[in-house]
């Protein structure tokens, strides 16, 4: 089972957050009991598969028989084969998680030989042996540390114990069979004890590896990528296992290295119901507010409009009583609006809502000649509320217009009408800016979850400050799971 255990705690990994240790946690998650058991399940099965064949060292032994004298026996070529498992646990202990496997049956095969030597004459036999193991268990116990931001995995302890052998050979002489099941029994009972357990032990340190290598940042565009170092050991639990990670956006060009974290008493609860989700995921709202500081810093939050519903409101013979001065010196020019964040969006989390507000300067100029000229800018306060969905492995979402306000900073044709600056305003914010915003909202940001899983059946629900992801995985692709290595690296 030493291969697939690989898997478990890449599983137990599915998330990255914050522990009872972090004073500013970001993202935190929390895999529940039922999410441990979909891991096992999912492994144990895989461990069936992939620890049969399985060769065990050839065991030699010499034994004196009397009236024969000295008899040196060989069992070689021992494989096991077949294995059926019949049950399975997992458990999560103070320091690490158990898991452990019954299975009902296991075949062997192997090759069986003995000589010795009578006066002067050397007398040999061989022949072949099937071994049938009724009941066998196999459990290991692993405790994960956090690493300079990746996970350390230990094997705290490790082992196999197997109950019955019925030991068949075929061939040879039939006084040497009782000979040779009593002197060999114990030995391959052992010897396939130690090679099942030597190979949880080999899995156990591909695991370590492929932990270590896990990706410390995860990039959502040219712009921004999260930040997912860990940042906290595993907190375990009596049913669950919370992770820690850092959560911020970093650009995307930047090294994700772990931040400095002050301590601190807090501690997330899984929430009321956790046991019908396998995962819980918390967001605090500084993961969303980390990315619309990293886009208003590349100037990205600025866009030039000449195009809205109402067309025929950006060009000045539409102002030409209401702002007269506008239409005298530019007659029958077409109008341009250049909206510009002057600060960060801010996102708040409140108890069954989201809210955000945004500082705009919009300058409206005009086209005269083919120049673009400057007439006019208003400052314009903006406030937006809306609701978190989750598509595929993405967090996204929608907002809609709660209500904006605006003032005049400068004009150069005169006082503007504030009741057609208003309507303007809102057929451009409702129509035009929200749609423009949701379309990127709606695409949305990847949750940190590994590669070859996907989420389902995901419940959103908000409490102060924190978005919380409550929801199933499937798993849909073997290949992501259990990684090919190349040249020293596992490819993710």
């Amino acid at each position: 089972m030493g291969i697939p255990l690989l898997p478990l705690l890449v599983v137990l990994q599915l998330l990255i957050a914050p522990s009872p240790a972090a004073a500013s946690p970001h993202i935190s998650a929390v895999i529940s009991q039922s999410g441990l058991d979909f891991a096992k399940d999912l492994l144990v099965s895989h461990a069936a598969e992939t620890l049969t064949p399985l060769s065990v060292p050839d065991i030699k032994k010499s034994m004196s028989i009397p009236l024969v004298g000295t008899v040196r026996m060989t069992a070689s070529g021992i494989v096991l084969h077949g294995l059926t498992v019949t049950n399975s646990t997992v458990a999560v202990g103070d320091t690490g998680v158990v898991v452990a496997a019954s299975l009902a049956r296991a075949n062997l095969t192997m090759e069986w030989s003995y000589s010795y030597s009578a006066w002067v004459v050397t007398v040999s036999d061989s022949g072949n042996a099937s071994i049938q193991v009724e009941g066998m268990e196999v459990g290991v116990s692993m405790s994960m540390k956090n690493q300079n931001g990746s996970l350390k995995l230990s094997v705290m302890e490790c082992g196999c114990y197997m109950k019955e052998l019925d030991i068949t050979l075929n061939g040879g002489a039939s006084w040497f069979y009782q000979v040779f099941i009593d002197a060999f029994s114990n030995h391959i009972r052992s010897s396939v004890e130690n090679a099942i357990t030597k190979k949880i032990t080999e899995g156990a340190l591909k695991l370590d590896s492929f932990l270590g290598n896990l990706p410390k940042k995860i990039d959502l565009d040219s712009v921004a990528a999260m930040n997912v170092t860990f940042v906290n050991d595993p907190l375990f639990k009596s049913s669950s296992v919370e992770f820690d990670i850092d959560g911020l956006f970093i650009p995307s060009d930047e090294t994700a290295v772990p931040r400095d974290m002050l301590l601190g008493d807090i501690e997330y609860a899984l929430p009321l119901g956790s046991s019908s989700k396998m995962l819980w995921i918390s967001l605090d709202e500084n993961v969303f507010n980390s990315v619309s500081a990293l886009y208003f810093k590349a100037g990205l939050l600025q866009r030039m409009v000449d195009k809205i519903p109402d067309q025929f409101l950006l060009n000045t013979a539409s102002w030409r009583f209401l702002v007269p001065q506008l239409y005298q010196k530019y007659p029958d020019d077409d109008m341009l609006l250049n909206i510009s964040a002057i600060s960060p969006p801010s996102v708040r989390i409140n108890v069954g809502r989201i809210d955000a507000t945004v500082d705009l300067d919009v300058t409206v100029s005009v086209l005269d000649s083919g120049k673009i000229v400057p007439v006019a800018c208003m400052s314009v306060s903006v406030a937006v509320s809306g609701a978190a969905a989750v598509s595929g492995n993405n967090l996204g979402g929608r907002v809609e217009l709660d209500y904006f306000s605006f003032t005049l900073k400068w004009s150069q044709v005169g006082k503007l009408h504030t009741v057609l600056v208003q309507t303007v305003l809102r057929i451009f914010l409702k129509h035009l800016f929200v749609p423009y915003v949701n379309s990127y909202l709606e695409q949305g940001f990847p949750l940190p979850i590994i590669k070859g899983f996907s989420i389902r059946d995901a419940y959103i629900l908000t409490s102060y400050s924190k978005l919380i992801v409550s929801c199933d995985v499937t798993f849909i692709e073997t290949e992501a799971l259990f990684p090919v290595q190349t040249h020293g690296r596992f490819i993710l």
